[in-house]
């Protein structure tokens, strides 16, 4: 029966590195703790420099499945009033299809009063896909038709993303659009994606504190939602549940010490692909770098 499963599995990882050029960005569970890949506005949210890594492993148990990594760095900078950093995202998606996604980031931001705070973004770089049909086969023994397959596809573009982001000591609204030159997919490029999102901190008392969010997705025709709650203990150790409908529910735990974080998320996926056992899993190492106290005190927390 596993066998039977992880064919129809593969097939459905050929369709997808078919027809997933329209589907650009991915789904992180973590991503609240570094967003600037999904909104430039949010680089520079602190005083310190941030490097944040994380690898996703989808689908684990199935050889094949898709595999993500993104390093996220960034700071501001009081001088210039603004935060700069970089975003680098290579993503496996299917057999035989991979890209990678290369940005600088830029954000302005506007110290509106003494906990408001509002910024402004914008990414650029470069994204390359990369998509090898032979590998697109449940085998590849003794298979006379590959012989005539020999064009692999790979194709840079330009990329830009804009976003906007405002908090309100405690309260963070964001909005943004990724992959802004391409609105039609399907064409080897990054679709266009737009995103909605807010969360807010509740102090419970001085060791818990307690933040919903929501993130609200749109691209290629498709809606979707991710609803988040972490709760914090000492600002040291968290623990959260986050709920995306017909796609996923998942489970976080993480823990700082000193400049660094670490943080693990466990998915468990619902709705058509439940069937298959298809959990993912993610590593989260977040490092923050002190920087000489000479900035602007931030808005910003626990991010």
């Amino acid at each position: 029966m596993m066998s039977i499963k992880r064919k129809i599995l593969l097939v459905a990882l050929m369709i997808v590195g078919n027809v997933a050029y329209g589907q650009s960005d991915i789904f992180l569970t973590q991503q609240w703790f570094s967003r600037i890949n999904m909104n430039p506005a949010a680089t520079g949210n602190n005083n310190h420099v941030d490097v944040f890594l994380l690898n996703r492993q989808q689908w684990v148990g199935f050889e094949n499945a898709p595999k993500t990594s993104v390093l996220n760095a960034h700071s501001y900078f009081n001088s210039i009033q603004s935060g700069l950093g970089m975003s680098l995202l290579y993503d496996k998606i299917g057999i035989g299809r991979q890209t990678v996604n290369a940005m600088f980031s830029y954000a302005y931001h506007i110290d509106m009063s003494e906990n408001t705070l509002f910024s402004m973004g914008l990414s650029g770089g470069l994204n390359n896909s990369n998509w090898n049909p032979r590998k697109n086969h449940l085998s590849q023994e003794n298979d006379p038709q590959l012989e005539h397959i020999t064009n692999i596809f790979s194709r840079t573009s330009a990329d830009f993303n804009a976003g906007v982001e405002l908090n309100i000591h405690g309260i963070t609204w964001g909005a943004s659009i990724t992959h802004l030159l391409n609105t039609k997919p399907y064409t080897g490029k990054p679709g266009r994606e737009c995103y909605v999102y807010t969360r807010y901190r509740k102090i419970i008392d001085h060791s818990f504190d307690i933040l919903p969010g929501i993130i609200y997705r749109y691209g290629n025709k498709n809606h979707f939602l991710d609803f988040n709650v972490t709760c914090f203990y000492q600002k040291k150790y968290w623990a959260g549940l986050s709920f995306r409908p017909n796609n996923a529910f998942s489970m976080m735990l993480g823990i700082e010490y000193n400049m660094f974080r670490i943080g693990y998320a466990y998915d468990h996926s619902i709705g058509t692909i439940s069937s298959f056992d298809a959990n993912s899993h993610e590593i989260m190492l977040f490092v923050r770098i002190q920087k000489p106290q000479k900035e602007r005190k931030t808005t910003r927390f626990l991010d």
